[in-house]
């Protein structure tokens, strides 16, 4: 576990839908195999599915990489004001 991407947490108190989302958003391709091999990937793709806190990028290439409409995930159903980059 990469225990640096959680620094703001309780590493007890950690649920698996935010171990998924921070290897998503933040991990390298080794913590997603991991996290993969130990939630399940039925678990990785409902998160990557139903989470909002996902960065579009990384959304996209496992859309690709998984092919799933892009669509379908909360992160390009949103519909934001003002992005800032």
């Amino acid at each position: 576990m990469r225990e640096e991407l959680f620094w703001d947490r309780n590493m007890d108190e950690v649920s698996a839908e935010i171990i998924i989302e921070r290897a998503i958003n933040f991990g390298g391709f080794d913590f997603i195999r991991e996290v993969q091999k130990k939630h399940g990937m039925e678990k990785f793709v409902q998160t990557l599915k139903d989470n909002r806190n996902l960065g579009k990028k990384v959304v996209n290439y496992w859309c690709i990489v998984l092919s799933i409409d892009r669509k379908s995930t909360k992160t390009f159903q949103n519909e934001r004001i003002w992005e800032p980059f």
